[in-house]
């Protein structure tokens, strides 16, 4: 017996004991199935000791050794027996080298004298595990090694094992990496398994980047991997994610499994294409590593989707200012030793007005715009010859999707024609050898065609044009994107194809990209080969009361205050009247004539009201955007490690007789004023608690945390010097202070953990308060409900959402020893005590590629309760399933078919499409009747997922799934984000209530699960109010924006576009009143902040 998991062996015990009763021989190789004690063979014995040494160094010859000495000892055979052969496993390697060496020196010396060595070029090391199995690994370590030294660059294969406390020696000369970039080929394990963290110190002892090389697992073919739009498999994306933990980037699958026909050994087929890939990517981080920064050309591609002066920056939900950060980065790159230019390097502001200016992609409604641009000559003009050279290289099938959606190259996006010919316009902000330059166009809103289209986008010509032109004739050594999107290319999910159009584009460009530490970073990272520098959110400090919303609740307070009952009548009457005047009734939805005269009624309302209002004031919000590099102080500082702390500190405040502005006064003093926690306890409260010297400890710690975010730059410039950078969480600052400091390689954690033990308790929790509410409401239990998943969601709350899911059906997840789901299994009827709640599931683009498994999970999840009985409670999954069984079969599917999507339930844009699409089509003048609209999202968001189906087009199984749902949920796990930031919420959740009202009649009730801090669930309509009376109504956020100068301006006009979806797919979420409220505060400066002048 080996390698078989505990809960595994626990299960057999009694079948080998059994066994061994009557006679068996038992063998436990491995020090954890030993402790087991069901051997009756000890492999220790000096007659037995060939056992392990065979499987030790495991070979063709060895397993036929292994089973003639089994043969022979135990089965009364007659064999000759032979002792193992033996090689070293651990050491380095090369194919044509005489020995495995078991030292560094050996190794150089025999390298430098067989002639292969290049003195002039880089060296790249390829890091395996062991060469235990040589038949099974040599084929693939052959290949890269032939790939690296047939291109003139140098190689190492050396071994790194936890056992073998040499591991280091192979790859260090004189205290340095001999290699300047380095493969570790995936082991679906951390690099140390014994001791992680061991494993990233020795990564940032070689300093070096680090590709991860794919072998697949189980018996997965080339052929079946290269016909898979998932690429690396669901079941086998815990190699990516290991991977990710210890820092590794580039996941490339680079072998599939064959099996030799004359030996019958399974062994690791190389991919010849995908080695090529990752060599050549390697051998470009390598001459990053190597070559003198003076020398190195950088692009920076930065965002505008579809052209215009406005939207130029950073993608809006990033709160980044992007100016300002350039500018920073310019001046760093030159003390770095960065060709930068010779003129003074522009600040935030001249970098604004030159995007403005120049800097900008032109759309097809502007052609007079364009040939400014050209006049101006701040653009690279790619002729129409030239382009056709390139595009000519690519497979005929490219070509074709090129020209079925962008016309006939180069097609007619950011093209200018003159008397010479057509060229592809690339505007351009040129600094030395550092290059800022807009996006290429997405051309998604370009033509009506291409607004309503069902399918995924290939690249632009310009787009295309863009990348060939940066690698082949520029000749970058890197990309720095603040934004990109190679990552929404159509290819596989996981894990690039050479052949796949972000291979196609990116080369062997590497590319490094900066994310905020609340994003996951997965999909960047397994799309478009990104190494990940995250940054700090803007700082996020609680939105506070203002104007007549404090005045309100001091009116309250007073309220409550007085016990004269004329007084008190006035004040309710004053109350009632506020509230109206600031559309208060319409956020708490009440009706204010409904308890006009009844005092406890109105009492009971202003009780509501009141704590409605400290929702508000204690609501999070963002102080402005973020600068790359920049730290908060002073005030914004403290109220931030305020927030840290959570409402537990100003409990231990209050406890000692203190107050809410004690504890900020006692922050001041120790992170201000270096006052240590003891002695502000005494000074300001004249006692102290072991509580509150914990907090004010840890507000320490976290001032330590958050002063280290100022490293942000610098490690952007140690990525683009080909350094190692150490892996870090994702998370907000104030639901995960480990997050911090930023700076790091972004990374999430194993997909099986998914959901977690707690997130089954809080999706389990939420489930029945929904359910709970419903009936409260409605008198019934509702039949069907629909969910929203995104990947950043579930990445935040670890699948509290996907546990509400399967707490509705009545099914639960089943673990192992490691906490990893492992199953479902079904709740029995009287256990659940209810009915089986029937689901409908809508995820992103990003959910289906970063979370694969998941979709597989719920759609069993589906299937195993659409199966249950129908008898003690109702089983709505079954009813609805056989109702959509019984449409299709009379629609003309067959039985087999109409089954398997009957019980299907899940869907997503297509196969490498990542929006609904509506939000574009909205701001277009393309349609009249909203109807348009919502077909628009049925026939986009109408691709079916699941365990028998992936991304095949059923919109009419969709429109049938629509048709039943009467309640709508979505979450939000981020003090950061809300529902307001950015269209795509109002484009996916919004768009989904528009399309069950178009197929049912009637829109659904729609929830948000609020998990930023405790969860809830709020109506979307509450959860907008807030966001909007907490944030944009308020002074002091329009202020923090206005800090940040330009990109202060487009989170105010980003709200007004995020509003004008919501107020299309919901047309009674936005009211005429907040309207009014939006106009008044940013057109006629309600609260005197300047922000009309600033507009």
């Amino acid at each position: 017996m080996s390698n078989l998991d505990s809960s595994v062996t626990e299960t057999i015990v009694p079948t080998v004991n059994n066994a061994k009763t009557n006679g068996a021989y038992v063998i436990s190789l491995g020090d954890t199935l030993e402790a087991y004690g069901l051997h009756n063979v000890n492999t220790s014995a000096p007659e037995y000791s060939y056992i392990n040494q065979y499987l030790q160094y495991v070979s063709e010859t060895n397993f036929y050794r292994f089973n003639t000495f089994i043969g022979t000892t135990f089965l009364g055979l007659n064999y000759s027996i032979e002792a193992p052969l033996e090689r070293p496993i651990y050491g380095i390697y090369n194919p044509v080298a005489p020995q495995i060496y078991e030292n560094l020196t050996d190794y150089l010396a025999w390298y430098d004298a067989s002639g292969i060595y290049n003195p002039e070029n880089p060296t790249i090391a390829i890091i395996i595990d062991s060469y235990k199995y040589v038949e099974r690994d040599m084929p693939l370590l052959d290949a890269l090694v032939g790939e690296i030294e047939g291109k003139g660059y140098n190689s190492i294969v050396a071994t790194y094992a936890y056992k073998d406390n040499k591991s280091m020696s192979y790859l260090m000369l004189d205290n340095k990496s001999i290699a300047d970039a380095a493969i570790v080929i995936s082991r679906g394990s951390r690099l140390n398994y014994s001791d992680n963290e061991q494993g990233i110190a020795d990564l940032q002892t070689l300093n070096i980047t680090v590709l991860n090389g794919i072998r697949l697992f189980s018996g997965v073919s080339v052929e079946e991997w290269e016909n898979s739009i998932q690429g690396v498999p669901a079941d086998q994306q815990y190699q990516v994610a290991y991977a990710e933990l210890d820092g590794m980037i580039e996941p490339i699958v680079i072998s599939g499994k064959a099996t030799d026909e004359t030996t019958g050994v399974e062994y690791n087929l190389p991919i010849e294409y995908q080695v090529d890939w990752l060599v050549d990517r390697a051998i470009a981080w390598a001459e990053l590593h190597e070559k003198a920064n003076s020398e190195k050309k950088i692009v920076i591609p930065y965002y505008n989707p579809e052209g215009g002066k406005a939207d130029v920056g950073a993608d809006i939900d990033y709160y980044l200012d992007a100016q300002a950060s350039l500018a920073k980065l310019l001046e760093a790159m030159k003390e770095r030793g960065y060709n930068v230019g010779n003129a003074p390097l522009p600040n935030a502001t001249e970098i604004a007005a030159l995007m403005v200016e120049r800097g900008h992609n032109v759309g097809n409604w502007a052609p007079g715009e364009l040939e400014k641009c050209v006049e101006n000559g701040s653009t690279i003009l790619i002729p129409e010859s030239h382009y056709m050279e390139w595009f000519k290289e690519l497979p005929q099938d490219k070509q074709d999707e090129m020209t079925s959606m962008w016309g006939e190259a180069p097609g007619d996006i950011m093209v200018y024609e003159n008397s010479t010919g057509k060229y592809l316009v690339i505007p351009v902000l040129q600094f030395g050898n550092v290059i800022l330059v807009p996006d290429p166009q997405h051309g998604w809103s370009s033509s009506e065609k291409t607004l309503y289209n069902n399918a995924s986008y290939p690249p632009t010509h310009q787009c295309f044009a863009f990348y060939k032109y940066m690698s082949r004739e520029y000749k970058a050594d890197a990309l720095f994107t603040i934004f990109s999107s190679v990552e929404l290319m159509p290819g596989k999910e996981c894990g690039l194809s050479a052949k796949d159009w972000g291979a196609l584009l990116l080369e062997d460009m590497p590319h490094v990209h900066v994310l905020p530490m609340d994003a996951e970073g997965v999909f960047d990272r397994r799309r478009a080969n990104m190494l990940i520098i995250d940054f700090m959110t803007p700082t996020i400090v609680p939105a506070g009361l203002y104007g007549d919303f404090a005045n309100l609740q001091q009116e309250i307070t007073l309220f409550k205050q007085a016990s004269d009952s004329a007084v008190k009548e006035n004040y309710r009457k004053d109350i009632i009247n506020h509230t109206r005047n600031l559309n208060l009734d319409n956020d708490l939805n009440v009706s204010l004539d409904s308890i006009a005269g009844d005092t406890n009624l109105t009492d009971a309302f202003i009780d509501d009201l009141a704590d409605y209002l400290y929702e508000l004031k204690t609501s999070y919000m963002p102080y402005g955007s973020h600068i790359l590099g920049e730290v908060p102080e002073g005030e914004s500082l403290v109220m931030l490690i305020k927030s840290m702390l959570g409402d537990e500190y100003v409990e231990h405040v209050e406890a000692l007789g203190g107050n809410g502005e004690l504890s900020i006064s006692l922050l001041n003093e120790t992170l201000s004023n270096g006052t240590s926690p003891h002695d502000a306890q005494i000074m300001l409260l004249g006692r102290n608690s072991t509580e509150l010297s914990n907090d004010l400890d840890l507000s320490l710690e976290y001032l330590e945390r958050i002063q280290q975010c100022d490293c942000e730059i610098t490690k952007i410039l140690d990525a683009l010097d080909g350094t190692y950078i150490i892996p870090g969480p994702s998370g907000d600052p104030i639901r995960n202070p480990d997050a911090l400091p930023t700076g790091r390689n972004l990374y999430t954690f194993d997909d099986r953990l998914i959901p977690t033990k707690a997130a089954w308790d809080v999706g389990s929790q939420l489930a029945e308060e929904m359910l709970k509410l419903k009936l409260e409401e409605d008198g019934q239990y509702p039949e069907k409900v629909a969910f929203l998943l995104w990947s950043v969601e579930t990445t935040r709350n670890q699948g509290v959402m996907e546990s509400e899911i399967f707490k509705l059906l009545g099914v639960e997840p089943e673990y192992d020893n490691k906490n990893r789901v492992t199953d479902l299994k079904l709740i029995d009827s009287k256990e659940l005590g209810r009915p089986r709640i029937d689901v409908m599931v809508v995820t992103s683009g990003l959910y289906r590629d970063v979370y694969p498994s998941k979709i597989e999970l719920i759609d069993k999840a589906v299937r195993m309760a659409a199966a249950a009985d129908n008898d003690t409670y109702p089983n709505y999954v079954r009813i609805h399933s056989d109702a959509v069984y019984q449409s299709l079969i009379a629609k003309g599917y067959n039985e087999s078919l109409a089954y398997n999507l009957s019980v299907s339930k899940i869907f997503c844009p297509p196969p490498g499409g990542y929006t609904p699409g509506i939000q574009e089509a909205i701001t277009s003048d393309t349609w009249e009747d909203a109807d348009k609209i919502a077909g628009l999202y049925i026939d986009r968001m109408g691709y079916l997922y699941g365990q028998e189906t992936w991304g095949e087009h059923y919109s009419d199984v969709f429109e049938l799934n629509l048709a039943n749902v009467d309640t709508a949920i979505f979450s939000r796990t981020s003090n950061l984000y809300g529902v307001l930031d950015h269209p795509m919420v109002a484009a996916y959740f919004g768009g989904l209530s528009m399309a069950i009202e178009k197929v049912s009649g009637t829109a659904p009730d729609m929830y948000i699960n609020d998990l930023s801090s405790s969860a809830e669930i709020e109506t979307l309509n509450e959860f907008l109010c807030k966001d909007l009376r907490s944030r944009y109504l308020n002074p002091n956020w329009i202020e923090g924006m206005m800090g940040n100068g330009f990109d202060g301006t487009r989170y105010m006009d980003s709200v007004f576009e995020v509003m004008r979806v919501w107020d299309v797919t919901n047309p009674d979420l936005v009211t005429d009143g907040m309207w009014d409220e939006m106009y008044d505060t940013y057109f006629m400066d309600k609260y005197d902040t300047g922000v009309t002048e600033f507009l």
